[in-house]
């Protein structure tokens, strides 16, 4: 009796499985987002392509005022409610009066969000600041149970989306056109998980067309960058140079963790210097080590995380060698590793957040701060003197 009940309750779980697999906004007269404003990476066979310096979806390069003024560039990793430390360093910086006014911001995740502000200026660091110290979970996702096995994510994200609604007015997305007509620019990667590649977005350009989808177009990607796959629902795009199929977009961190890409770097510039903000630890090992337990999940969850610390890391050290063949400056910004730990950086709890946010806030306050390397590089590693490369001039 027990194992027919068993059955019974796998063949239900696969029907509402497949069920499910209905919920692809692929056909015909299901709503899916219809996009632009991505920046081709690859061609047609996966050869890496070199958008010009300051790449816009525009079609054209506002130059800045001088070719040879210096590059500050501000690159923010994601980390969900970890993304408190990064708020709470821009609020130190800022009161430190050494920010620099940023020509390119990129953000990933959480930091795609933060990123934005970020982008706009220190007038705006109260905005950061009241989502990384008093939004609560329930304000960003509700817990759809069982059920959410079967569909495509755990959590129904719908409030995280109506809050980037309302941060996304008309005034923040003419204010970011403002800046991107000065020639600064502001990206954000998501990853296509149809095609397994990461999509930068020229948020700077969609602000400042003339698409009457650009408001639709700029949320979609917040939410999308930091749409955790698994947990949190994907975002399913119809891209404005395709038709038929859509495509899901999930989480940036899943191919970038951070985003800098030889673009963003190759240029003039007499100085250029790349400010990396790691909304987490950077250590070797989990920040508590403990027996894992012998579950499917709990194997799962402790792989999946070491498998993130790796990438982050990786990625971490292709900046550092973009930058410096670049001849440019790095500097890098983490947690430090004594630093009590969020429990879990998919909730949302404001007194830790406030906590880490404070931490950030006081470490910001010191330019001396920043690293000019990645934690534990092997002497070979290390790019003392950027080797001969080809720029453009």
């Amino acid at each position: 009796m027990k194992r027919f009940s068993a059955i019974v309750c796998l063949l239900v779980a696969v029907a509402v499985a497949a069920c499910g697999a209905s919920l692809r906004p692929d056909a015909d007269g299901v709503a899916a987002s219809a996009t632009f404003g991505s920046i081709p990476l690859f061609d047609a066979k996966s050869k890496p392509l070199e958008p010009p310096p300051g790449a816009t979806i525009a079609g054209h390069q506002v130059s800045p005022a001088s070719e040879t003024k210096d590059l500050n560039v501000l690159v923010i990793s994601g980390g969900g409610s970890d993304g408190a430390f990064g708020a709470g360093v821009l609020k130190g910086w800022t009161e430190s009066g050494a920010r620099p006014d940023f020509n390119i911001v990129t953000g990933v995740s959480t930091g795609a969000l933060i990123a934005t502000f970020a982008f706009l200026g220190s007038a705006w660091d109260g905005e950061i600041e009241r989502f990384y110290t008093k939004v609560t979970g329930e304000q960003i996702y509700a817990e759809q149970g069982i059920l959410g096995l079967f569909q495509d994510s755990l959590y129904d994200t719908t409030p995280f989306r109506k809050m980037v609604e309302k941060v996304v007015t008309p005034r923040l997305l003419d204010a970011v056109a403002a800046e991107h007509e000065r020639g600064r620019r502001l990206y954000v990667a998501t990853t296509d998980l149809d095609t397994g590649q990461v999509v930068v977005w020229d948020m700077g350009g969609i602000a400042a067309s003339k698409e009457a989808s650009r408001a639709e177009t700029y949320r979609d990607v917040l939410v999308a960058s930091a749409a955790f796959p698994g947990f949190f629902q994907p975002v399913y795009v119809r891209h404005s140079e395709e038709t038929g199929r859509a495509r899901m977009h999930v989480d940036g961190g899943v191919k970038a963790p951070i985003l800098l890409r030889s673009f963003m770097v190759d240029g003039k510039q007499r100085k250029k210097t790349v400010y990396v903000l790691i909304n987490g630890k950077l250590s070797l090992k989990a920040d508590t080590p403990h027996p894992v337990p012998a579950t499917v999940m709990g194997i799962s969850r402790r792989s999946i995380s070491e498998l993130m610390r790796g990438l982050t890391y990786k990625t971490i050290y292709q900046a550092y060698v973009t930058t410096r063949q670049a001849r440019g400056q790095f500097r890098i910004l983490h947690v430090p590793d004594q630093t009590k730990d969020i429990d879990d950086p998919l909730r949302f709890r404001p007194k830790e957040m406030r906590a880490l946010f404070d931490v950030g806030r006081s470490i910001g306050a010191k330019n001396s701060n920043w690293l000019p390397e990645p934690p534990r590089l092997e002497a070979l590693e290390r790019v003392d003197e950027p080797v001969a490369v080809k720029l453009r001039r």
